[in-house]
């Protein structure tokens, strides 16, 4: 399930198409069904979650918050829900989207916001999964994962 929450006045999101298509891009991860939440936040909260929990003092467009701590990447996730019982041994955790700091660097790149949300959200999944981009090594594998979602989810949206 996806638990989508605007905590933003700023700009305008079409919540359910966003819904619909965080959903597609999570069965498009191999993890359908599984629980995700996404809050659409301000850039002064993403900046004040930026500075606790990275020690960097400046807003960014995306934070992802994985439930799992994984070691590797997906492999761990797969363990330890599968030894669960309950609900929450599929949750991937929760991603923040800063959507007025989002919305001026679409500008500065003279992209849509709609074309690039999508990005961010296969983006924010992949570190939900456990895959980070501190080493090259990693954020070529990182890379690899999200152009295999986006892949996927944009062939179904053509199909």
């Amino acid at each position: 399930m996806v638990l989508l929450l605007n905590q933003q006045r700023a700009v305008w999101v079409p919540l359910r198409t966003m819904r619909r298509q965080i959903e597609r891009l999570v069965a498009c991860s191999g993890y359908a069904g599984w629980d995700v939440g996404v809050h659409l936040v301000t850039d002064h909260r993403i900046r004040e979650l930026n500075g606790r929990y990275r020690g960097q003092d400046k807003a960014t467009d995306i934070l992802s918050f994985p439930f799992h701590a994984a070691q590797t990447p997906e492999t761990d996730i797969l363990l330890k829900a599968s030894g669960d019982k309950d609900e929450d041994g599929r949750n991937l955790g929760d991603m923040f989207l800063a959507m007025p700091y989002i919305l001026a660097r679409c500008r500065e790149d003279n992209d849509r916001l709609a074309a690039h949300l999508p990005v961010l959200v296969a983006h924010g999944i992949c570190h939900l999964l456990g895959y980070d981009h501190e080493t090259d090594e990693d954020y070529e594998a990182m890379r690899r994962r999200e152009f295999q979602i986006l892949s996927k989810y944009y062939s179904r949206a053509r199909g």
